[in-house]
């Protein structure tokens, strides 16, 4: 079942149990971690196990992440759910390439657990644990507590209901940690986001994501909030429930710091040019589309279209702005479409048929790009033509006509 961990977890019923349940709950938690937890698809960190050592590293090596090909997937979360091998485990980066965040976290770690005080702060990470959470409550989050190592490490993960600029989410948890020393904690917490600013080649170090742990024999525990003494570690499906049904929140509205000039430094050597953002269609683009059969039905690949994308990704980002996910669509049924979840299902065909794309949009309005590639567009640029208008408007009428003359038939 499990690679170096194999007999330890064997020779214990309860943590066998327990890592079946992460098992079974593996494709829902991926979905979930896709849509809550992803920030960015194209690094993530990986864990390695190489002569009894772990160490982990950041993927892809520099080499290919220009490429586009090696990216977070929901493949890959299953496998890091699933937790079969320390080598599937996987750490996730809180920041977005374009500096915003969808969670943060504080991170209390016991570093050394082999000093003579080890259990007393153990207890003082748990005390701030509570602590902050508690405030965190307050506020109007629903952090998820999480013993993490199972000795003396906690989480305290907060899912928030949108993308925030990163200086606002990383002033928020950095406020909410400032009293660690109160608490008697020998160093102050790390935060994730761990930094406020970042230049476009930084890369801060990620977080591994919750489950299995890579050096011990520990599955990730959640707190238990409403206990009135008893049950008050979720453990297996339990705690995975807690983790699936916590509530996104929006972020307090915070006052921006004034950004402090700081002394000429040497200039840094330009960071590599950024490949530019193409938005792609993906009905009668790369899926054959023959009518709205509702949101969750699409069609096959269209010949070529395979071809095409892999082309169009070695010069540009390829992102997937469809109506699917739009607040309109609807389902068979006539009902609204949840466009999160749709999202889901849109990467999950993405992958399966091995599109290379950087992320499908969700949101309000029209997201910058290069350019936009869809089948039913007029280009209209009155900038560079004084008879785009013309020219757009008789594009239109043909398209129109045409679009009629197929419905009636």
């Amino acid at each position: 079942m499990m690679d170096g961990a194999k007999n330890g977890f064997q020779k214990n019923r309860r943590l066998a149990w327990v890592a079946e349940e992460w098992q079974r709950y593996a494709d829902k938690l991926a979905e979930w971690a896709m849509e809550r937890l992803v920030n960015r698809r194209d690094v993530w960190s990986q864990y390695t196990l190489k002569d009894g050592e772990v160490r982990v590293v950041m993927l892809p090596i520099k080499e290919r992440r220009k490429a586009g090909t090696d990216m977070v997937t929901l493949k890959k979360l299953t496998r890091h759910f699933a937790g079969k091998a320390v080598s599937h485990l996987i750490g996730l980066h809180s920041i977005s390439d374009h500096r915003t965040a969808k969670w943060f976290t504080i991170d209390i770690d016991l570093h050394d657990k082999t000093v003579v005080n080890a259990d007393e702060i153990a207890w003082a990470n748990f005390a701030a644990a509570r602590e902050w959470s508690k405030r965190l409550r307050n506020d109007g989050f629903d952090p998820i507590l999480m013993d993490s190592d199972g000795a003396g490490g906690f989480h305290v993960w907060v899912l928030l209901d949108k993308e925030y600029p990163l200086a606002d989410v990383y002033d928020y948890v950095n406020g909410v940690r400032s009293d660690w020393e109160n608490f008697g904690l020998p160093r102050k917490p790390e935060v994730f986001p761990p930094k406020r600013e970042v230049e476009d080649d930084d890369l801060p170090y990620a977080l591994r994501l919750p489950g299995r742990h890579h050096t011990r024999l520990h599955f990730t525990r959640v707190w238990n909030f409403d206990s009135i003494g008893e049950n008050d570690w979720l453990d297996g499906g339990e705690a995975i429930e807690a983790l699936l049904a916590a509530d996104p929140k929006p972020l307090p509205k915070t006052k921006r710091k004034r950004k402090v000039v700081a002394a000429p430094r040497k200039a840094k050597p330009k960071a590599p040019a950024r490949k530019p953002r193409v938005c792609l269609d993906l009905d009668g683009v790369l899926a054959r589309y023959e009518g709205w059969n509702g949101a969750e039905n699409i069609g096959p690949p269209l010949p070529g279209a395979l071809d095409f994308a892999n082309s169009l990704s070695k010069i540009a980002d390829i992102v997937i702005f469809t109506s699917r996910c739009s607040p309109d669509a609807v389902n068979e049924t006539g009902m609204a479409v949840d466009a999160s979840r749709m999202r889901i299902r849109i990467i999950d065909w993405l992958e399966r048929n091995k599109f290379p794309f950087k992320d499908v949009y969700v949101g309000q309005g029209k997201p910058r790009a290069a350019a936009f590639i869809d089948d039913r567009a007029i280009a209209c640029s009155t900038q560079l033509d004084k008879n785009a208008f013309k020219v757009a408007l008789a594009k239109t009428r043909l398209f129109l006509g045409g679009k009629k003359r197929r419905t009636a038939q």
